[in-house]
């Protein structure tokens, strides 16, 4: 990810957007059998100018939790066959989900074909690197002695990494100590040319790399070393480029071998030994699972993994690449009973008139800003986003803001008059601190906020915000990781720029697609354009294609729940 990022920003200086979302390229998506989904659908095609042409009917029975087999061989192949018909390919940008659609798509079967299969390979690939494993052990082992050392106790195939590493060292660094102590120099020479052919069948390039890079340094190098570390640099690129571009095709067993068949000549048979253990273990988690509408977002895209989540391309980070898979937008109009889930548009639409004013609520919990602990995806990032978001809004708006930095959550009835509003952590606790103004928006940074919608009464932070008068949230159906959510200060800092509907700026917020996120409310609700708060120039340094290069190379986000 990093080599891309950095490609990105590189490549153009100028950030691209495409015009802001209009009806025209909106399609609704509701439940043939559902006399409320059609009905809900309806009123909003009505509203919105939306043409009738634009409704999807889904056939099947109504259920929250769709399995994954369902949404493959029928869902979405007929979604796929219905945007294809007439136009609606080049001129649907965003999907909007209604009453009745499933929420939820669950996790692949444990004992499908491609699951099985995977297991089962995956352990026969492991009983095959412990066993060279064990060889290359043996042959070290035996490296300088001019008689065959006594057997140790043999590894066994379901041996721990940590177990095979040690013996593994040991071996080393007693061959080491034995080609030091050998008589002559081309004893020396010859045993050191076996030891290197040795440790780099263990360790791959990588750990040779590490090794010279440690005696380049120190300037114990010859010029010939250094014109093949230079070789074996330029290789290793080439080798991770093939690897990220087979980790995008769906996981099957080819696949595997493919990735193992590149992944060990840099990293040798302890790395791809490592590898193989990874893949057991996600397989194992089988975190496979997402909302039904981020599934939605990557109709067109070709098979893909699916483990945990994919980048999405429509995030601003990726602004400066020209050519990107193309992704669909998808909100969902929901809320604990249809009066409320119609009246989402409503309020929007009539906000809209007006635009939005109230105060800005902002419960962060004290955390201490630290560079060195804080990278992306941390606890400590999404609460300095909250502080900083607050600065923010007092450096350049009118608007009332009210900063909770403090780990005490805002009380009841604390929070009058509440137009926007993100903060944490009440798991499944939503407090009923808020007033909430005509078209607010806000969302809580918890788990499974999102794990129901229709439920009056239930205190998941979504569900009870929608039914205490918010008109438009967003959260997971499932355990998300806290860097699934977007940066509270990219999100409601791009909103009040006026400068795209409420779907854009969650797509251009939110880093992944086909995971467990759902934006609830009109996605064409826009209640700052008529009266923009803050101008492109106030967003973020890392939104701004001025300063944003110099962002591009932040690491991966870290996976805190």
């Amino acid at each position: 990810m990093r080599w891309l990022l950095v490609f990105a920003f590189t490549l153009s200086a100028t950030m691209t957007a495409r015009a802001e979302l209009t009806p025209e390229g909106v399609a609704i998506v509701a439940m043939a059998t559902s006399s409320e989904s059609r009905k809900l659908a309806e009123h909003y095609a009505k509203a919105r100018g939306i043409p009738k042409g634009q409704i999807l009917l889904l056939d099947g029975k109504p259920v929250q939790t769709l399995s994954r087999s369902a949404w493959e061989t029928g869902v979405r192949p007929a979604v796929r066959r219905w945007l294809s018909q007439g136009n609606r390919r080049e001129k649907i940008r965003c999907l909007v989900t209604c009453w009745d659609v499933p929420l939820k798509i669950d996790r692949r079967a444990a004992d499908s074909p491609e699951v099985v299969a995977r297991n089962e390979a995956l352990a026969d690939a492991r009983t095959n690197h412990v066993d060279q494993l064990v060889k290359l052990i043996g042959m070290l082992e035996a490296l300088g002695r001019s008689e065959k050392p006594s057997a140790g106790e043999s590894l066994a195939a379901d041996a721990s990494l940590k177990e095979i590493s040690g013996k593994l060292d040991a071996a080393l660094k007693g061959a080491q100590r034995r080609i030091q102590d050998l008589g002559s120099e081309e004893e020396k020479k010859k045993a050191g040319a076996v030891f290197e052919r040795l440790f780099l069948a263990a360790g791959g390039s990588s750990a040779l790399l590490r090794l010279a890079a440690g005696r380049l340094k120190a300037k114990q190098i010859t010029p010939e070393q250094s014109t093949r570390l230079a070789l074996l640099q330029g290789r290793l690129q080439g080798l991770r480029k093939g690897l990220q571009a087979l980790g995008g095709l769906p996981d099957s067993v080819a696949r595997d071998v493919q990735i193992l068949n590149l992944f060990q000549s840099p990293n040798g048979l302890i790395g791809a030994t490592q590898w193989i253990d990874q893949q057991r273990q996600l397989l194992g988690k089988n975190e496979t699972y997402s909302s039904f509408d981020s599934e939605l977002s990557l109709i067109w895209w070709p098979d893909y993994p699916l483990f945990r989540w994919q980048p999405n391309p429509l995030h601003y980070r990726f602004d400066a690449i020209p050519s990107k898979r193309r992704t669909m937008m998808v909100s969902r109009l929901a809320a604990p009973t249809l009066e409320l889930a119609m009246g989402l548009v409503a309020t929007a639409i009539a906000t809209e008139k007006t635009h939005l004013s109230g105060k800005v609520y902002l419960d962060a919990r004290g955390m201490k800003p630290d560079a060195k602990r804080d990278k992306p995806g941390s606890y400590g990032q999404y609460d300095q986003s909250l502080r900083e978001l607050a600065e923010r809004l007092k450096s350049h708006t009118k608007l009332e803001v009210v900063l909770n930095d403090e780990a005490k959550l805002f009380g009841a009835g604390e929070c009058p008059d509440a137009a926007l509003y993100c903060g944490w952590y009440s798991l499944a606790k939503y407090v009923d601190a808020f007033d909430w103004k005509p078209g607010s928006i806000g969302y809580h940074l918890a788990s499974s906020e999102a794990s129901v919608l229709r439920k009056p009464g239930a205190k998941v932070w979504c569900n009870a915000m929608l039914e205490d008068g918010v008109c438009a949230t967003l959260g997971p159906v499932f355990e998300p990781y806290l860097s699934s959510f977007p940066l509270p200060d990219d999100f409601f800092s791009l909103l009040l720029t006026g400068r795209y509907t409420l779907a854009e700026v969650y797509y251009r917020t939110k880093p992944f697609n086909s995971w467990v996120m759902v934006l609830v409310g009109d996605p064409l609700y826009n209640p700052f354009k008529s009266h923009p708060l803050l101008s492109k120039d106030d967003l973020p340094d890392r939104m701004n294609p001025k300063t944003a290069q110099r962002h591009a190379a932040d690491k991966q986000p870290t996976e805190n729940r």
